[in-house]
């Protein structure tokens, strides 16, 4: 996981959360976040909020202009690796640009759910061994476990991006789909189809080299 991006993630959202999750025996973990989400801190020594200024260069200038505070890790969300109740999410061959956030759709149990995908750049190195997996708050929220194998590395807030103008977007966008596959579909087969390649120094036809 990319700890300079997981800081990029706080410093857009002006906000950076050091959460602190003790264990019994002392020590604990550590996660940080922005609110939205919060990554597990691994392999650094412990945090407070000047040292994590001083690792991320954030100066006082800076610092002034950004909301940085250390709390508990909030209760009713499940920390751990695994979660009796979780199910997989299943990414879709698809995504979103929706009102200046890039949104990554989600089929998961309780139907679909979207995320602000720039909060998995941080894991964007781990590539195919990152899973997503819905759980849900005592209070019944749903979020997104993010493992890496079997263990967890972050938790998602999902976007609550489903509104009547999004919906009617994507039922035009539907339908001129629709349109376009069945005039497809009309046409004579043809081989090849037309495309706009040349090699260096070949005269397009009827053009100049």
């Amino acid at each position: 996981m990319k700890l300079k991006k997981v800081s990029a993630i706080c410093k857009r959202s002006k906000r950076y959360v050091l959460y602190d999750k003790p264990a019994e025996s002392g020590g604990g973990e550590q996660w940080l976040g922005d609110g939205s989400a919060a990554y597990l801190l691994e392999g650094i020594p412990r945090l407070n909020e000047d040292s994590l200024c001083r690792m991320f260069d954030i100066s006082e200038s800076q610092r002034d202009n950004l909301i940085i505070e250390q709390a508990k890790v909030l209760e009713g969300i499940c920390w751990g690796d695994t979660d009796a109740n979780e199910s997989k999410a299943e990414g879709m061959e698809l995504g979103l640009i929706y009102e200046g956030r890039e949104l990554l759709p989600l089929m998961s149990r309780e139907g679909i759910i979207f995320l602000d995908k720039k909060y998995l750049s941080p894991f964007d190195s781990e590539g195919e061994y990152i899973g997503l997996y819905q759980r849900k708050t005592l209070y019944g929220q749903v979020y997104i476990a993010v493992k890496a194998g079997l263990l967890i590395r972050g938790v998602i807030f999902p976007v609550e991006a489903a509104s009547d103008k999004l919906i009617n977007q994507l039922g035009d966008l539907f339908r001129e789909c629709r349109r376009a596959n069945e005039r497809a579909k009309a046409q004579p087969e043809k081989g090849g189809g037309f495309r706009l390649i040349w090699s260096e120094g070949e005269p397009s036809e009827g053009g100049e080299k």
